[in-house]
């Protein structure tokens, strides 16, 4: 659990009542973190505290009671079975995002195109299959078994290259980028400014990529509901949606 700018509790592990909690995706950790500096100067007195983790994490830790006032997902998918088990009062789409192929610029491994990915050899880190990024890593790669220009065999050959499987994306980037990988499947919000001089981009083409599209969702439990329906508006809103553009994220209505 990633707690940021952490309270006191008190004697019974409650946090002040001015704080809310927002549990988000790991991807949304730089956009959530500029946007909490606006949030706050807007409601004085409200602070949030962040718990950053693997949606799929986050979910179980609403379905298992933890206080929650404002959850943010990387899978659509997992806020509705929130939404089915009743546990949400609210969710909306928010902002979409793509895969891209990242590659260590130390890397002694000539990888200029997806086909090289396939090479003996190479060292590829990418999510975990219990992680959505990890998902949609791995149907990208069925995708271009179906193609038949790299063989149906492609995804196979690409997998037995992997030689780590992290849980969240941030992770991979800072593998590749210091040289622990040779190359890794994330996010193009995950190739952040302080990556570029250590990383290059192999962009996936749109009919072989995997759009993750991201919900939020107010928790029915939330102890401070008009502090969460506040923060869940700023990101349907247009200054919520450039601060996600501003990240490499895609607005909500980009199809």
């Amino acid at each position: 659990m990633s707690q940021l700018n952490v309270p006191a509790v008190d004697s019974g592990g409650r946090l002040p009542e001015n704080w809310i909690v927002v549990s988000a995706a790991t991807s949304l950790q730089y956009s959530f973190l500029e946007a909490a500096k606006l949030f706050e100067r807007d409601h004085p007195g409200t602070r949030i505290l962040f718990n950053f983790a693997s949606s799929n994490q986050l979910a179980n830790q609403i379905e298992q009671g933890a206080p929650v006032d404002v959850f943010a997902s990387a899978d659509m998918s997992i806020l509705n079975r929130l939404a089915d088990n009743n546990m949400i009062t609210e969710n909306s789409v928010m902002a979409k995002n793509k895969l891209t192929v990242i590659v260590s610029k130390s890397s002694s491994m000539e990888i200029e195109g997806l086909a090289d990915l396939a090479k003996k050899r190479v060292r590829l880190i990418i999510a975990g299959s219990q992680v959505p990024a990890g998902r949609y890593a791995r149907q990208f790669l069925h995708k271009m078994d179906q193609t038949g220009s790299y063989g149906s065999d492609y995804s196979l050959r690409v997998l037995d290259n992997i030689v780590s499987e992290e849980p969240d994306l941030r992770m991979i980037a800072v593998k590749v980028a210091f040289g622990e990988g040779d190359a890794g499947i994330v996010y193009v919000s995950d190739v952040t400014r302080d990556m570029e001089n250590k990383v290059r981009t192999i962009a996936i083409a749109d009919p072989l990529n995997v759009i993750a599209t991201y919900g939020i969702a107010i928790v029915k439990s939330s102890a401070h509901p008009e502090a969460a329906k506040a923060f869940y508006s700023l990101w349907l809103s247009p200054k919520g949606q450039a601060i996600f553009t501003k990240n490499g994220f895609q607005p909500a209505l980009t199809t």
